[in-house]
């Protein structure tokens, strides 16, 4: 997931901002605009509030943090351009860069900051993402509804250009988790002002990065990042324009790039098999799970593990990986992605490390025996599920194979019922579903971005999977072991190992990205963890 709203202005007086303009109109004849897809609409540009890739694309496209991920990946300050740590490490000074403006010309202040993580924190604003800020102190407490000042949150505006921050324990994620949009600045005079309407469309959204948001009335599919003269940075931004435009079709992307309408497309099985000896085809690696998630509030039958077992055991990954989802997919075996994080007690992949062998696996016998073991034990003889997917070709040619697999187990029926992707993120959020198919990509590189998922409390848990000894886990690693490595990975480690055994979530396969990407189009940052795709540094001639 994971996984930036605003834009921000650069200079201050009227001499240099007067100054800027013949450069921009010179990048404008020299820079051509880059054409992109996306696979799903956005959803929304409020930063408190999204969770989708796609709207992280865009947020990180529009707005800039403390840090930002630089060309390697590896978090480098931003919009703060120096920071002072205490001996201890419990409190940060930062100081803003100054003349930071956004992108309508108000002046971008540490008060911003104050009033972005306030309004995330803020039980009313109901951030998903608000679990990102356990660790600054009182975020807890206020999440929880404990403490009800918002003033008590751990960050203070010392003055314009001063932040402090104070933690009441180590954030070994820290740097990393700032680059993202929930710790963005708002602007509360702006913010205020639209009020719901906040984020839901181009003309409600503020930039504080290289781009300003055009052209998105909040339900189209197509919409345009144009570059903000006012980003601090923009010297660096070559490219006057980026069109994004929504492809679910995989015929359609192709035939678009085939062309010449875009720059970038993802790719379909029979894509992939024609375009392997393009120059233009690139495979695009992702820190990212795709999984099964089970509603065991709404069905009962699901809270019984040997069901859960059974249904994770009737799927062929091997099949699903090669046949359907060729050149995009690898089989999953353990709930947390590959290429996220290495493991310091094994020197290896934390994914490859944690596996527990056979715990999530193809097993037709075994799936037959706990089937029925399970549904004996539930008391049912017919056991009938709606499965909510994506409608994207992709999500419904995976469904579709699910289903094919799972009906294979006596006495169970499986409907499927593909929505699109802003709706079944709702009916996930909102816990309408029996099964569905999810995917998590991670925010950072370290393990917690997928384990903090299934703990008891946590608001991504939408099947409300429960593991007492799991909770204790994730807690150490953030408390008593959360300045030993070795001892918090051994944390992690056991805790990967209970969601895998239990099928708390059935991981399905890893997810990289089988692309066309036009060989003319340079300096795209590609993230496997937080927001894919960074335009910043982007250029097409």
């Amino acid at each position: 997931m994971n996984k930036l709203l605003k834009t921000s202005a650069l200079l201050s007086t009227a001499l240099i901002l007067g100054s800027t303009v013949a450069p921009l109109t010179a990048d404008a004849a020299k820079y051509k605009t880059i054409n992109w897809t996306e696979g799903a609409d956005l959803g929304t540009m409020d930063p408190s509030k999204s969770t989708a890739a796609v709207d992280f694309d865009a947020l990180q496209a529009t707005g800039d943090g403390l840090y930002r991920n630089d060309k390697s990946g590896k978090p480098a300050l931003a919009l703060a351009e120096s920071v002072e740590k205490s001996e201890d490490g419990l409190s940060l000074t930062f100081k803003l860069r100054s003349g930071l403006k956004w992108s309508n010309g108000d002046a971008l202040t540490a008060h911003d900051f104050v009033y972005g993580w306030q309004r995330t924190n803020d039980p009313k604003t109901a951030s998903q993402y608000a679990y990102l800020f356990s660790g600054i102190k009182n975020a807890d407490a206020i999440q929880s509804g404990e403490n009800t000042d918002l003033s008590s949150l751990g960050v203070t505006a010392v003055d314009d250009t001063t932040l402090e921050v104070q933690l009441e324990k180590p954030m070994p994620q820290l740097e990393s988790v700032l680059t993202m949009a929930p710790f963005y600045p708002q602007n509360q005079k702006f913010v205020e002002k639209v009020g719901k309407k906040y984020g839901t469309a181009a003309k409600y959204t503020l930039s504080s990065g290289p781009y300003i948001l055009k052209d998105w009335t909040g339900s189209n599919n197509k919409y345009s990042l144009v570059k903000n003269k006012n980003y601090y940075d923009a010297k660096v931004v070559k490219t006057p324009k980026v069109v994004v435009q929504t492809i679910k079709d995989q015929n359609t992307g192709y035939n678009l790039y085939k062309s010449g309408k875009v720059d970038f497309t993802n790719l379909s099985p029979d894509q992939v098999k024609a375009s392997k000896k393009n120059k233009a085809y690139k495979v695009i690696p992702q820190a990212s799970t795709f999984y099964m998630e089970f509603n065991q509030k709404k069905v009962k039958a699901l809270a019984n593990q040997k069901i859960r077992q059974a249904i994770s055991y009737s799927i062929d990954r091997k099949t699903l990986s090669d046949k359907i989802l060729t050149g995009t997919a690898t089989p999953a075996t353990t709930f947390t992605s590959t290429k996220l994080a290495v493991d310091p007690n094994t020197n290896k992949d934390f994914a490859k490390s944690a596996e527990v062998k056979g715990a999530i696996a193809y097993d037709k016998t075994k799936a037959k025996k706990l089937f029925k073991e399970g549904m004996k034990e539930a008391g049912i003889k017919k056991l009938t599920l709606q499965m909510v997917t994506d409608d994207t070709d992709g999500a419904k040619r995976t469904a579709q194979f699910l289903q094919s697999q799972m009906e294979k187990l006596d006495g169970l029926k499986i409907d499927i019922k593909p929505v699109p992707f802003k709706q079944r993120l709702a009916l996930s959020q909102e816990k309408k579903f029996d099964l569905v198919i999810t995917a998590w990509g991670a925010d950072y590189g370290d393990p917690s971005t997928f384990l903090d998922l299934y703990t008891k409390d946590s608001s991504f848990n939408n099947g409300s999977w429960d593991n007492a000894q799991y909770n204790e886990l994730m807690q150490a690693a953030k408390t008593t072991d959360v300045n030993d490595d070795n001892k918090r990975y051994e944390d992690y480690k056991q805790a990967e190992q209970i969601i895998d055994k239990e099928v708390g979530v059935a991981p399905l396969y890893y997810r990289s990205y089988a692309t066309l990407f036009r060989t003319s189009v340079k300096g795209v940052v590609m993230n496997p963890a937080g927001a894919p795709y960074d335009w910043k540094w982007a250029y097409k001639k």
